[in-house]
C-alpha cells in the first residue's frame, strides 16, 4: 500500500463562504482534522493572522510570497 500525503492551501476570498469558516468546518471533523491547512491570502492584518490560527490553520502566507515560502511551509507540514 502506496502512502499518500494530503495537504490543503486555502484561499480565504472564496465565493459563497470563506476560508476561514472552511478551515474551521475541515477542523471540527474526524476525517479531516488532522491534513495540515495553508492559508493563502491578501488579508494581510494581525487581526486576519490571528482568526488564521483560531481557525486551526497550520500555516498563514500572505500574498504576494515568494515560491520558495510555500515551497518551504508544504515541506515542513508534510514532514515525516
Amino acid at each position: 500500500m502506496e502512502s499518500t500525503s494530503l495537504l490543503i492551501i486555502l484561499d480565504l476570498m472564496l465565493p459563497k463562504i470563506d476560508g476561514y469558516k472552511v478551515c474551521r468546518m475541515l477542523k471540527s471533523d474526524d476525517k479531516y482534522k488532522h491534513v495540515p491547512i495553508i492559508m493563502l491570502t491578501a488579508r494581510v492584518k494581525e487581526s486576519d493572522e490571528k482568526l488564521g490560527k483560531e481557525v486551526e490553520a497550520d500555516a498563514y502566507i500572505k500574498k504576494p510570497f515568494e515560491p520558495e515560502v510555500i515551497i518551504n511551509e508544504i515541506k515542513k507540514l508534510l514532514k515525516p
